[in-house]
């Protein structure tokens, strides 16, 4: 409402936006926190992605002998490439984690200067030593508080402190120029119920019935060069003249690799895996944000 005061015209000020002094702790966290969400429901789709793609039938699994030693052998006669949007959803888990922790530090330097910003070299640092981390941190989180900066320093976030940290970091930063991470389809175990059945009968002459006993494959070396599933891989190697086995089963999965910082790690285990640890360390910050 305007008032005449003094032959002129009088407007009240306006109201001013609460100051981010004001502003609770949940209240400061509850857009981390939805960021986190978001991650969990990325995670979600690349099931979804992931199911849809076994449900096509990417892989066809047939039967041949070695002619010297009679072995049958079970090899992959046809695999399809993972589609690339496991790619872009798994990139799109990635950035909210990092996001979420982003906005954690920028909600820290706003209580610890008491101004509404803005700031832009705000970042949660992560390293690739502690000797970096020591040297860059400042930079990123200047204005916190010293408790804020000892609570970051107690999670170690460089490699060799913190390595799921680290991964998802050096993840996040592939994905912002390139289509993300290396992903192939490894063997994750073979059934050898109905293997061990069939040998039961052979020696006994008894039918015995094939109860499911799934075996993982051989963990590959963790240095070594992951090596996607192909057609002509060899999966099982059965005894010399052994016959097909049609309740042979091989299950399947899509993984993920980038040289130097994972390899062949199944891609829903290795991003549950950061969701949880993220998802976990943000209401640790909670006491700071006051």
């Amino acid at each position: 409402m305007t008032k005449k005061r003094g032959g002129g015209r009088y407007t009240p000020p306006k109201k001013r936006a609460p100051s981010p002094a004001t502003h609770s702790s949940a209240e400061r966290l509850k857009g981390v926190q939805a960021k986190v969400e978001r991650a969990k429901h990325h995670v979600q789709d690349l099931k979804g992605a992931i199911e849809s793609f076994f449900a096509a039938n990417p892989y066809e699994v047939g039967t041949k002998r070695n002619p010297e030693t009679r072995q049958l052998i079970y090899y992959v006669v046809r695999v399809k490439d993972v589609p690339p949007m496991v790619n872009v959803i798994a990139g799109e888990v990635l950035q909210s984690l990092r996001s979420a922790l982003d906005h954690l530090a920028y909600q820290l330097v706003l209580v610890g200067t008491g101004q509404a910003g803005p700031f832009h070299y705000v970042y949660f640092p992560i390293c690739d030593s502690a000797e970096e981390y020591e040297s860059k941190k400042l930079r990123q989180i200047k204005g916190m508080r010293q408790n804020a900066i000892e609570a970051i320093d107690a999670v170690k976030p460089y490699k060799g402190g913190n390595d799921t940290l680290w991964r998802l970091h050096k993840l996040n930063i592939v994905d912002k120029h390139r289509l993300l991470v290396t992903v192939g389809s490894q063997m994750r175990s073979v059934d050898l119920g109905a293997h061990m059945a069939s040998l039961m009968k052979k020696s006994t002459g008894i039918e015995f019935p094939a109860i499911s006993a799934f075996f993982r494959a051989a963990p590959t070396d963790p240095l070594a060069p992951f090596e996607p599933l192909k057609a002509g891989e060899e999966l099982f190697i059965d005894g010399p003249d052994a016959e097909p086995n049609e309740h042979m089963q091989f299950r399947f999965e899509v993984s993920l690799s980038e040289p130097g910082v994972l390899q062949g790690e199944p891609i829903i285990e290795a991003l549950h895996q950061m969701v949880d640890l993220v998802d976990h360390l943000i209401p640790t910050f909670g006491p700071l944000l006051r």
